[in-house]
């Protein structure tokens, strides 16, 4: 799926038209509409056909258990859900409401529909297209979306996205994206996934450079071939699938490649130079949450002009805050601000902060303070304006009155083997002389365990932060969510099941 061509974006504007004039039937009255649609042309043609209706597009993650994905429909009185058969029969789910699919619908589309939508795209001032849609004029400060988090850390929560949230962050990537007219977004990051929504759907559209999509982010091989065919410049996704595309696609196909981001999850020195060595291309880090819209920070690359330098690229951290963002660190039990250099509590204010939570006025004002979102994450600010994340509150565990951070500890184990694939995940159970223990999942073989066990004992890993040898556990794979992040509930949940305690 590719929309490259210079007629893309009116090809784009006339089949969103026709869609809607289709779907406006068969939507009902309820304000939010269900999607389980993969990224695809097929799929960004759904979410413009539904923005163009003056509904709210709620894009359901289809990698979820059926009742997870029935609970969320619920939860925003989602009556109809547009799927397409064709995705159920490689992804079979349970429809949440009345299915409404996409072949059906286009078989309904003759040519008087297309002459229609091309006459209304090339002639009809927007206030027109949207009179004859139904659609009320829609307002900075209206919702936009709803976008489900990830549920790493619990249960989803329905962030509630505004249009003046998404416009921010597609206006910040469009300044700070090195790009030209040519540039092409690759985008197989699920529509259900806040980047894929915000930047793989809507910045191609927006700011009218290509996009090349495919539905399945497993398939880097797949992937490498569009980005090879089509010139593929700007991709965004997480260090796993990072991975992914170094073990499985030639240095040939990713070539084209000039503004690689990791996110979502710490960007290792060993993935980045791994990915650099092979492709040619150095991923920068970047940093974002849900709740953000979900852009918080970036690294872009220096600027360098006769008699100025600006840094914008300083690898080990998440990069300087988007434009129209700004950031603070303080103590997380006091509240106080810390001064430069000094880990603490991260804090984020801007127009792209969430309206809140979905019916859940309580857990939206315990994380936005006067207009202030506390991320959860543990970072410091250097005085350039850099953030360093150390790890997230989540991931820390707190032992003999110490707090020891988990991500850490897996960049070390990593490095004594040199691995450049996450082999394992380090969690924590409860114990009852210290308050927790490490316990360390992982898919080494016998005699990479072996080799590692030694090579703790002769690290400089603190006493503490080394996890005993019995605490070892092989598990078949490392989990992960559809979006590519690490899960760590799941991992939780297997540690305590694996280690039972003394």
């Amino acid at each position: 799926d590719a929309l490259t061509g210079k007629l893309s974006f009116f090809k784009v504007l006339v089949g969103a038209i026709v869609f809607a004039r289709k779907l406006k039937p068969l939507l009902g009255d309820q304000p939010m509409v269900g999607l389980l649609v993969p990224p695809t042309v097929g799929g960004v043609l759904a979410n413009a056909a539904v923005q163009m209706l003056g509904k709210v597009p709620v894009n359901l993650n289809y990698t979820a258990p059926s009742e997870t994905i029935a609970a969320c429909a619920r939860r925003c009185g989602i009556t109809h859900t547009i799927t397409s058969r064709k995705f159920l029969e490689r992804l079979p789910l349970d429809v949440p409401g009345t299915p409404v699919y996409l072949e059906d619908v286009r078989g309904t589309v003759g040519g008087k529909d297309r002459i229609t939508g091309m006459l209304l795209a090339l002639l009809a001032p927007l206030f027109v297209i949207n009179r004859l849609l139904g659609a009320p004029k829609a307002k900075d400060g209206d919702l936009a979306t709803v976008i489900f988090s990830s549920g790493s850390e619990g249960e989803p929560k329905g962030v509630m996205l505004s249009h003046r949230n998404i416009i921010t962050i597609i206006e910040s990537a469009q300044e700070m994206f090195p790009h030209t007219s040519q540039s092409c977004v690759v985008g197989f990051l699920p529509l259900f996934h806040s980047f894929g929504f915000a930047v793989c759907l809507w910045v191609p559209l927006v700011v009218g450079i290509r996009g090349i999509y495919h539905p399945n982010p497993l398939e880097p091989k797949l992937i490498g071939n569009l980005i090879q065919k089509y010139g593929g410049s700007i991709m965004i996704c997480t260090p796993t699938f990072l991975q992914s595309f170094i073990r499985r696609c030639e240095p040939e196909q990713l070539r084209s490649l000039d503004f690689v981001i990791g996110g979502a999850e710490k960007l290792p020195e060993r993935v980045r130079l791994a990915f650099k060595d092979k492709f040619g291309s150095e991923p920068v880090e970047g940093y974002g949450t849900t709740e953000c819209a979900p852009g918080v920070s970036i690294n872009v690359p220096d600027c360098e002009s006769p008699g100025f330098f600006v840094r914008g690229l300083k690898h080990g951290t998440i990069g300087r805050p988007m434009t129209g963002q700004t950031v603070r660190v303080v103590d997380p039990d006091s509240g106080a601000e810390l001064p430069t250099g000094e880990a603490g509590l991260l804090l984020v204010k801007g127009p792209n902060i969430m309206m809140g939570y979905l019916d859940d006025p309580k857990k939206t004002a315990s994380v936005i303070k006067d207009g202030w979102y506390s991320t959860g994450d543990i970072a410091a600010l250097d005085e350039d304006g850099f953030i360093t994340i150390t790890d997230r509150l989540a991931r820390f565990s707190k032992i003999a009155g110490e707090m020891v951070p988990h991500t850490k500890i897996e960049e070390v184990l990593h490095d004594l083997l040199r691995l450049t694939e996450q082999a394992l995940v380090v969690a924590s159970v409860p114990d009852a002389a210290k308050g927790e223990r490490l316990v360390v999942l992982h898919t080494l073989s016998d005699e990479q365990l072996e080799e590692l066990l030694v090579k703790i004992n002769e690290s400089d890993l603190p006493n503490l932060w080394r996890p005993r040898a019995t605490a070892f556990y092989r598990i078949d794979a490392i989990p992960v969510l559809g979006t590519g992040k690490l899960d760590l509930k799941q991992a939780k949940k297997m540690a305590l099941a694996l280690d039972v305690g003394e």
